[in-house]
């Protein structure tokens, strides 16, 4: 009973900790018209800086993977969410692009640390239930991201957008030392050092990856550039911008605890599948119904369930196809194809936006997206076709 006591404490723990890890990103998109307007520079110029931070948050992803398996996953995780905290401080120095990026980038490199970590430890607490697992803590993290988006915006305009990071920076570090008073749970055994490529040769790895690098060219444009479409293209105000993109993440609740149990229940591929069917859903409803004010909420409810509904089905659908021994690194690769590669999206959205229109760079998102319903209808075929080849081995 003490173990699953303090297997549960933990998982609140990260819960917070995950929920800040993503809250320190969601502080730029309902500030973006602000922020652009402040330092003189385009929709693209800080399309560019949050893809080259994506990018980093990608990257560090294969770090920490393999990192996790060797050193500790909560200390891990303490260090990534306190030096994440940290590095806001950069954004308090004088106002300038250059501040701004080094401010992202720092912030970025220490906070690629945490998904993998997590997701691993999560993975190995909850060998029966991961999925249901991965819900809760994904779900504790998007109650507390949905108060992100208002609080940050109430902050960036009756204070300075400077200080809207450093509030959400100062939580991180208090949170990453919490974290770093609680015992390893399940610390790794020692094992030989593992090259994170090597996980590409898992079978039904490449689905899952191509699955996730079109996921992220979609998801990161629409969250970077959500509140300034509604503002700009659909008339809604700065402050009503900010609150939709807190009400989306309390969906996002909803998503990640129906979607882990659906996945436990039926299956991570089926739960995927219809997420995908969603997501595509979704995008139209926001681009082709008439009223914003009937489409708006609806892609906010369906939007917000599918995508973060997806999520702990898919990190326990590549904890069950992954060797133990290669967990850590398996999430380290994924995640950096997700977050890394699929971080082009922001510079894409950012382009299109300057070129032609904020509603056309969410038409590329929306072709993205139903990439991605592709790929997903593909993965239980991949995954069957590899079962019964391994069965056919072992006779």
């Amino acid at each position: 009973m003490d173990t699953v006591n303090r297997g549960t404490g933990v998982l609140l723990l990260l819960g917070l900790a995950h929920s800040l890890n993503h809250s320190l990103f969601l502080v730029l998109p309902p500030l973006l018209e602000e922020i652009t307007r402040d330092l003189g520079v385009s929709y693209q110029t800080i399309g560019a800086v949050a893809t080259v931070s994506f990018l980093l948050y990608g990257a560090g992803a294969l770090v920490g993977g393999p990192l996790s398996d060797r050193v500790g996953y909560v200390r891990i995780s303490g260090i990534s969410i306190a030096l994440a905290g940290v590095s806001t401080a950069i954004f308090l120095l004088p106002k300038s692009l250059g501040v701004f990026s080094a401010g992202m980038y720092m912030l970025a490199i220490w906070a690629s640390f945490y998904h993998p970590v997590a997701n691993t430890l999560i993975s190995k607490m909850f060998p029966v239930n991961t999925a249901g697992a991965m819900g809760l803590h994904g779900a504790a993290a998007s109650l507390g991201q949905m108060f992100t988006p208002t609080v940050a915006y109430l902050i960036g305009v009756y204070v300075d957008w400077r200080y809207a990071f450093a509030f959400f920076g100062g939580v991180s570090v208090v949170a990453g030392l919490l974290l770093l008073r609680v015992p390893d749970v399940g610390l790794p055994e020692a094992s030989e050092r593992v090259s994170p490529f090597k996980v590409l040769a898992v079978p039904n790895l490449w689905v899952i990856i191509m699955f996730n690098v079109v996921l992220g060219l979609f998801q990161r444009g629409v969250e970077l550039f959500f509140p300034a479409f509604i503002s700009a293209d659909r008339g809604f105000s700065g402050q009503s911008a900010a609150i939709a993109n807190s009400v989306l993440l309390l969906f996002g609740v909803v998503g990640q605890l129906v979607g882990g149990k659906a996945a436990d229940r039926y299956s991570s591929e089926r739960v995927v599948m219809f997420a995908s069917a969603g997501m595509v859903a979704s995008m139209l409803i926001l681009l082709l119904v008439p009223s914003p004010y009937i489409g708006v909420p609806l892609f906010v409810v369906l939007y917000g369930i599918s995508l973060y509904g997806h999520q702990p089905a898919m990190t326990a659908l590549l904890g069950r196809v992954s060797p133990p021994s290669l967990m850590g690194a398996a999430y380290g690769v994924m995640f950096f194809f997700a977050f890394g590669l699929g971080s082009a999206s922001a510079a894409i959205a950012g382009y299109i936006a300057d070129s032609f229109s904020l509603e056309a760079s969410f038409w590329i998102m929306a072709l993205f997206a139903f990439m991605a319903l592709v790929i997903s209808l593909i993965i239980p075929r991949v995954i069957r076709r590899s079962r019964g080849a391994s069965s056919a081995g072992e006779i």
